[in-house]
C-alpha cells in the first residue's frame, strides 16, 4: 500500500486475489488500507473486481467493512499495487479534510432518462456547491448504449465533467458484467460518485497511434445516435468495402476494426467500435457518430497498445496525484495470451504513485475542445486515464 500526498486528497490502494474466503479478504484490504489511521473527514472508495468475486460474497463483505460509500464496476483484469491478475479485487481509496464525496445508483431501463433527471436533481439538492466531477460507472446493455447515458447525465448535470468506465467481464457474452453501489451490484443501474470541492484532476486519453490511421477521410452523411448509417452518401458498408475493407473482414472483426471520428470543434478525434451490422447496410458502433464528422479508418496491434498506455501516462506521473485509469476491452483482446502485458506497463510508469488500473467496456473521459473547455466524451479502443489530486 502506497500512499499518494498530495494537497486536497490522499489516496491508499489494495488488492486481494482471495476470492473465496470473505473473512481472509476482508482482513487483507484492511490490513493494507488501515483506514483507523488513514482516513480523513470525507473518503470515497473505488473498487473494481472479477465478477465471482460478487457471488462468493466477498465484495459485499469487503465493501460493508469499509466506513465509507463504495463504487465502481466489474472487469476482466485489473492492477494496484505492483500486482495485476485476472481473479482479483481491488480498491482506491480517495480521502481528504477539503474534498467531500456523495453517491448513487440510478436504474437504466426504458425510462432511463427520466430516472437520470430525477436522480441527478436530488444528488444536486444535497449541497448549494456544485461537483467539480463525477466518476461514473455505467452498465454494459443492449438497450441503451453508454454514448446515450453520458448525454441524459452530461443535460441533468449541466455539463459537469464525468470521468469512468463501462462495466465488462471475462465472458463472451459480458453477461455478468455489473456495476457496484455500496457492495450490492447491477446489470441495469449506473452509479455516480459526486466530487465536491477543490479537488485537482487532470484527464487524459490514449487511442491509436497516427501511422495506424489511414490517411482517406470521409464525412458522416447520416447516422442515429450511434448507428452510422451514411458516409460519403454511400451506406456504412457501401463505404467499408469501397475503401478495401471485405465482407469477410467486416464480418469477423467486428470490435477490432476501429472507425476514429473528429468531431472538427477543436478535441481530440475519438475511436469508435463497429459491434453489428444491419441488414440496410449501416453499422452499430460504440459511441455518437454525429453528421459531419469526419471518419478514418484505423488499426490497433500489442505495440501500439502498450506505446499509447506508456506515452499518454509518464507525464501523468510526473506530478504528485492518485492515477485511476480504464482501458477498452478491445485493447485487452488484441494482447492475446499476454492479457496483462498492459497492465504491466502501468506498474512499470507508475512506480510508487497510488494507481487503479481496470478494463472496461467502454471509457468516460472529458476532453478540451478549442478554447479549453472540457467536453464529455464516451470513447472505444481508449486507455482513459485521472490524475487526482
Amino acid at each position: 500500500m502506497r500512499e499518494g500526498d498530495i494537497a486536497m486528497i490522499q489516496s491508499f490502494t489494495a488488492i486481494t486475489r482471495e476470492i473465496d474466503d470473505a473473512q481472509a479478504a476482508v482482513a487483507e484490504i484492511l490490513s493494507a488500507l488501515a483506514p483507523e489511521k488513514n482516513l480523513r473527514k470525507h473518503s470515497l472508495g473505488i473498487v473494481t473486481c472479477f465478477s465471482e468475486f460478487i457471488d462468493t460474497g466477498v465484495l459485499k463483505a469487503i465493501c460493508d467493512a469499509l466506513p465509507f460509500d463504495c463504487v465502481g464496476a466489474t472487469t476482466c483484469v485489473c492492477a494496484a499495487e505492483k500486482e495485476a491478475d485476472q481473479l482479483a479485487l481491488a480498491v482506491m481509496v480517495l480521502t481528504s479534510d477539503d474534498c467531500s464525496f456523495a453517491t448513487i445508483a440510478i436504474p437504466t431501463k426504458e425510462d432511463y432518462a427520466q430516472s437520470i433527471d430525477a436522480a441527478v436533481a436530488g444528488l444536486l439538492k444535497q449541497s448549494q456547491e456544485k461537483p467539480a466531477l463525477f466518476l461514473s460507472y455505467f452498465p454494459l446493455i443492449n438497450t441503451i448504449s453508454g454514448d446515450m447515458m453520458l448525454s441524459a447525465i452530461d443535460r441533468a448535470t449541466g455539463g459537469i465533467p464525468l470521468f469512468g468506465t463501462t462495466a465488462v467481464d471475462h465472458m463472451m457474452d459480458y453477461s455478468t458484467s455489473q456495476t457496484i453501489h455500496n457492495g450490492q451490484a447491477f446489470r441495469e443501474a449506473a452509479v455516480l460518485a459526486a466530487v465536491y470541492g477543490p479537488v485537482r484532476f487532470t484527464c487524459e486519453i490514449a487511442s491509436l497511434n497516427e501511422d495506424k490511421i489511414r490517411n482517406q477521410k470521409a464525412i458522416i452523411t447520416e447516422s442515429n445516435g450511434n448507428i452510422l448509417m451514411g458516409v460519403n452518401g454511400k451506406t456504412a458498408l457501401n463505404y467499408l468495402e469501397e475503401i478495401g475493407l471485405t465482407k469477410e473482414e467486416l464480418s469477423t472483426g467486428l470490435g477490432v476494426i476501429p472507425l476514429v471520428v473528429d468531431h472538427r470543434d477543436g478535441t481530440k478525434p475519438v475511436a469508435r467500435a463497429v459491434f453489428a451490422l444491419t441488414p440496410d447496410g449501416a453499422a452499430v458502433c460504440g459511441g455518437a457518430m454525429p453528421v459531419d464528422a469526419t471518419l478514418a479508418i484505423g488499426r490497433v496491434d500489442m505495440a501500439d497498445v502498450l506505446h499509447t498506455t506508456e506515452s499518454a501516462l509518464k507525464p501523468l506521473v510526473e506530478e504528485e496525484g492518485a492515477v485511476l485509469s480504464y482501458s477498452c476491452i478491445a485493447r485487452y483482446l488484441v494482447l492475446g495470451t499476454h492479457n496483462t502485458a498492459e497492465a504491466g506497463k502501468i506498474i512499470d510508469i507508475a512506480g510508487d504513485a497510488p494507481y487503479m488500473f481496470a478494463y472496461s467496456g467502454g471509457e468516460i473521459c472529458p476532453l478540451p475542445d478549442a478554447s479549453g473547455k472540457l467536453k464529455n466524451y464516451y470513447h472505444n479502443y481508449t486507455i482513459a486515464f485521472c490524475r487526482l489530486g
